[in-house]
């Protein structure tokens, strides 16, 4: 069953987040689905919360056709009725499943881009807490997804649930560490994410460039602390 090989791969792994594209592959080919993600909630500074992608694998015979998952950002939510609604029963713990067909609004036009004809997806707890969802996607055929597959689900969900946690344990003490030697640094410290906006920014960088770190959190380096 690939719930068990998963989840006993979860538990082996030093580090679950590296493992997760294999999983996905391993998940998605056990249930012959051609994509498969695991969203996580995060908080955008100045922007809310946003459902970004920490993981996803899409079937290599049809990389070329299916568009990359959708980072949904807050102010999205709020403005769609069933993103809403979906937002509320994901704090839940409910099942999201069904038809792009049956859909509406921004999901519908979103799926339909991504070329999605069926869905299934389980929230993801950690400590108590709603982290994010892992999903499942049939981009080639309509389907009804039997209770197993859920099952299937939500027993991943529960293992990665489980990783979270004993990593976010383990990784306290290094956390503690690295900000208190950012902190005291008596150089200037920026460090920016893949898009090149500021996730960290210490007592020395605001002294030498004039920022406070709360304003310039998420912020683009190249349009504040080195303009054209």
């Amino acid at each position: 069953m690939a719930a068990v090989h998963v989840v006993r791969r979860l538990r082996e792994a030093g580090d679950w987040q590296r493992e997760m594209a294999s999983i996905l592959e391993t998940l998605c080919t056990a249930m012959d689905c051609q994509r498969g993600i695991l969203f996580r909630l995060r908080e955008l500074p100045g922007q809310g919360f946003a459902q970004s992608v920490a993981a996803y694998w899409i079937d290599p015979r049809y990389g070329g056709e299916l568009a990359s998952p959708t980072v949904i950002m807050q102010s999205v939510v709020h403005s769609d009725p069933l993103l809403e609604r979906l937002a509320e029963d994901e704090r839940q713990g409910k099942i999201f499943a069904g038809h792009t067909r049956d859909l509406e609004g921004f999901l519908r036009a979103d799926f339909e881009k991504q070329h999605i004809k069926s869905f299934l997806s389980v929230s993801v707890f950690a400590h108590g807490h709603l982290w994010g969802t892992l999903a499942v996607n049939d981009c080639v055929n309509e389907r009804e997804w039997t209770d197993e597959e859920e099952a299937t689900l939500h027993i991943v969900a529960l293992a990665i649930g489980d990783a979270i946690e004993r990593s976010l344990s383990d990784a306290h003490a290094s956390e503690v560490i690295r900000r208190t030697m950012l902190q005291a640094s008596l150089d200037a410290i920026i460090v920016i994410d893949e898009t090149g906006s500021i996730i960290e920014f210490n007592p020395a960088a605001e002294k030498m460039f004039g920022y406070q770190r709360s304003n310039i959190l998420g912020k683009d380096l190249l349009d504040t602390v080195v303009p054209e």
